[in-house]
């Protein structure tokens, strides 16, 4: 491989920022002192910065002389809000500047639109700061600053010239634009909800350098005066720098986690696995791009394809990786080509892939900006090679990003999860040609008995059409939501928590007994299994009185990384010896048997802990958990079985259960 793709590039904290663009900042005479100060009230916990539905206006606005606002000074605001600031900054010579920004909790800097210090996230009134190099002019200065509870601080500090220690940067080169519009509207706001992090790959850079680099053969562009025309700048733009503005038809848009400019080195894909494809090299993430004609315009798909970051190991070379090959669009929807064959056993729910579309402006300043619309994926229809996916979806609009994230469970025949899950399809017209929904496999039967089981005395809990037999914890039904709608459907033969609710017990009660049945968990998600839960007054929670068996996405919940709350486990006191879950997404086999105070847990076939409730080993493990003042906490020889509302997406199914003899 050429040397572009895996040479690292280090870019240096002191930036030259050039003037704003005379359209972007406000003429003399438009400009009053002061920066302009926007709150929304959010009333809801916020873990980072977040994003508002469009269209909103703020409960207040505020003109500020400069960043300098001290706890208690937000307004009358303690808690749950979200502030933007916005103005201009005049520098009169070019200067070498220092910037710190105080916040608690998170915030962000952008000048010139490109973010100069990421300080998101929550945490006390901690500093962070950058080196600037200004020229003389106008520049535009953006914060965004959230409170989620606890002290609320904001500063914005400078070290100018001439200034010997940091200080507040002084009013006389702030001001804002005039006629900007102070509009306000009372109530809590509402916020898009943020795209998952998952593990590397899936909604954040990848692994490191590509498996396949070695074995990726590829030619720089450039050599003749067609290729040139793929070098322009700005045919392809970077939806983190706002100032790669061209008027020139635009190719492609490209999203690097790390802001700033793309200007990428491009190569175009000689070898067979990716032919006719291309590599944007940019200063620390390759994309690769999948380039079509429609209509006589040039548009297509990118994809993450390598991370240069200093802090990753290589990647074990191999000669194949699961990823996507290829995405196509089509007037119903999109095609998706992997480089490996799916497993036989996914890709057929339309709820492993999630579409959005972002508006984006080519010629102006408007970057690709999430809207919180979700289009549902009708269906999806695996080829017979298992290679290709069509998703059916209405709705598709050029001058949009079609953003596609794959979702658990996909994974290729050979047990691999993919490489990138994340595509983002430049629809600049749409095809003529459609996609064709085939119909999926007829699957085994679900939530039956069989001849030898109903002999041996098994009875089905879950009917797989109903949630009969199961209500609230102390309810008399399915518990709802704050919208009024049930926490908890039957769909597709499963027993789904859809929403928020809370948990849900059987309306029958069980001692000793064997309970069977199948748990899918959603990506990062969290749920239990709960027996001989008690429903006294004096009781909140099942967990109060009913031990639980976690169930877990052990790869990238947090409690996955300790063996006593991973999958399996009886969650705090008996840690599994291995992690047997099979990869996120596909359903586990689960066994639970109690007789008298004798409980054995069991996963996907293998037997992994067993205890006695009230021995002195439990008694020791109680008193050293959260369950020490809990004095009925697993000691209820009779109770309700419960499946557990932890706010994630989770699936069970084949629930039956047996009773067995009372223990000698």
């Amino acid at each position: 491989m050429s040397h572009p793709l895996t040479a690292s590039v280090l870019v240096s904290c002191l930036l030259a920022m050039t003037p704003a663009r005379a359209q972007d900042a406000a003429t003399p005479e438009k400009r009053a002192p002061g920066l302009l100060l926007r709150l929304y009230d959010i009333a809801q916990d916020m873990q980072a910065l977040p994003q508002l539905v469009p269209g909103q206006l703020p409960n207040v606005v505020e003109i500020i002389p400069t960043i300098d606002i001290p706890e208690g000074g937000f307004f009358g605001r303690k808690d749950h809000f979200l502030v933007h600031i916005e103005g201009i900054l005049t520098i009169e010579k070019r200067a070498d500047v220092t910037l710190q920004l105080v916040s608690d909790d998170g915030a962000r800097l952008w000048i010139d639109d490109r973010l100069i210090i990421d300080h998101d996230g929550l945490h006390g009134p901690e500093p962070k700061g950058a080196g600037l190099n200004l020229t003389s002019g106008v520049h535009t200065l953006r914060v965004e600053y959230f409170e989620n509870t606890g002290g609320e601080t904001l500063r914005l500090l400078w070290r100018g010239p001439g200034d010997a220690e940091l200080r507040p940067i002084p009013p006389e080169i702030l001001s804002h634009d005039a006629t900007a519009s102070r509009a306000t509207a009372p109530g809590p706001k509402r916020l898009i909800a943020p795209l998952r992090r998952g593990l590397p790959g899936d909604g954040r850079h990848v692994a490191g350098f590509h498996p396949m680099e070695n074995l990726i053969s590829m030619r720089a562009l450039g050599r003749d005066r067609e290729e040139y025309e793929w070098t322009k700048f700005g045919r392809f733009r970077s939806a983190t720098d706002r100032r790669a503005q061209t008027t020139r038809p635009l190719i492609g848009w490209v999203f690097p986690e790390k802001p700033g400019g793309l200007n990428p080195t491009i190569s175009m894909i000689e070898s067979e696995n990716y032919a006719g494809q291309y590599l944007l090299v940019g200063p620390m993430e390759v994309f690769r791009f999948m380039p079509e004609t429609v209509d006589g315009q040039l548009q297509g798909c990118a994809v993450r394809f390598s991370y240069q970051g200093m802090d990753l190991p290589r990647v074990t070379p191999r000669d194949s990786v699961f990823e996507m090959r290829t995405v196509r669009a089509l007037r119903n929807g999109l095609e998706v080509e992997f480089t490996l064959p799916l497993d036989p056993r996914v890709g057929w729910e339309p709820d492993s892939y999630y579409v959005e579309q972002w508006p984006f402006d080519a010629a102006g300043p408007h970057l690709p900006a999430r809207d919180g619309v979700v289009y549902p994926v009708k269906s999806a229809s695996v080829s017979e090679d298992r290679r290709r996916v069509f998703l059916e979806v209405d709705g598709l609009k050029t001058g949009h990003i079609v953003y596609l994230r794959l979702l658990p469970p996909c994974i290729s025949e050979q047990g691999e999860r993919p490489w990138a899950t994340e595509a983002w399809y430049t629809l600049n017209a749409l095809p003529q040609a459609t996609g064709q929904v085939r119909q999926r496999p007829p699957q085994p039967p679900q939530n039956v008995l069989n001849p030898e089981e109903e002999k041996a005395g098994w009875r089905l809990l879950f009917d797989g059409r109903t949630t009969d037999g199961w209500r609230g914890f102390k309810l008399p039904s399915i518990p709802v939501g704050p919208d009024g709608a049930p926490g908890w459907h039957a769909i597709d033969g499963c027993l789904v928590r859809t929403g928020p609710g809370g948990d849900i017990v059987t309306e029958d009660q069980f001692d000793n007994f064997e309970l069977s049945l199948e748990w899918r968990i959603s990506a990062g998600g969290n749920s239990g299994i709960f027996y001989r839960v008690a429903e006294g007054p004096e009781f909140q929670y099942v967990w109060q009185t009913g031990p639980e068996m976690q169930v877990l996405d052990n790869a990238e919940h947090r409690d996955g990384l300790s063996s006593l709350t991973s999958a399996g486990a009886n969650y705090g006191l008996h840690a599994v010896p291995k992690d047997v879950t099979r990869p996120v997404g596909l359903f586990n086999e689960a066994r639970i048997i109690v007789r008298g105070q004798h409980v054995e847990h069991w996963l996907n076939g293998e037997k992994l802990i067993a205890y006695e409730l009230g021995s002195p080993d439990w008694e020791q493990r109680v008193a050293g958990s959260k369950f020490a003042a809990m004095k009925s906490y697993g000691r209820m020889p009779r109770g309700h079985l419960a499946l557990q509302d932890h706010g994630d997406r989770v699936w069970y199914r084949n629930i039956k259960i047996r009773p067995l003899p009372v223990a000698p």
